[in-house]
């Protein structure tokens, strides 16, 4: 199989795939909330197909970061800020989800430990992520001045 040099067949490819993408994600969609409807909402969290609309949704989030990081940063090129203050506002938002999982009628403190750390650790890694990103970017733009 030979390899597409072709901008245009490229452009057409990512355009096919992003449609099969798209019919995939649909039709997961479908499924899901036909389960939901005919069985209940619970039983769509136990099929496997809940994971991988999840997991995909959030692999997408992810490497969608590298473009907004990307658009945003050619229009503002200020430094970053310190990096103390993503752990600080992720170790926040950890605390936040944790008072209110202890304050819900059946929450305990390790559903709240639970959660608030799964929190921070989603908060944290996303922060860290675009910290980087934005720092990459910025040395790049201090290096080409």
């Amino acid at each position: 199989m030979k390899i597409i040099k072709d901008e245009r067949l490229i452009i057409q490819n990512l355009r096919n795939i992003r449609i099969a993408f798209l019919f995939q994600t649909i039709c997961i969609l479908g499924i899901l909330i036909y389960d939901g409807i005919s069985k209940g909402i619970t039983h769509v969290t136990d099929n496997p197909l809940w994971l991988v609309f999840m997991g995909t949704s959030v692999i997408l989030g992810y490497l969608n970061l590298r473009i907004s990081v990307d658009e945003y940063e050619t229009h503002n090129k200020k430094k970053q800020g310190p990096y103390y203050k993503n752990v600080f506002i992720s170790l926040v938002v950890g605390v936040i989800f944790s008072v209110i999982t202890i304050l819900t009628p059946e929450g305990t403190v390790r559903d709240a430990v639970i959660i608030g750390g799964v929190m921070f650790g989603c908060f944290l890694f996303s922060f860290t992520v675009v910290y980087y990103l934005r720092k990459k970017r910025y040395d790049e733009f201090d290096d080409e001045e």
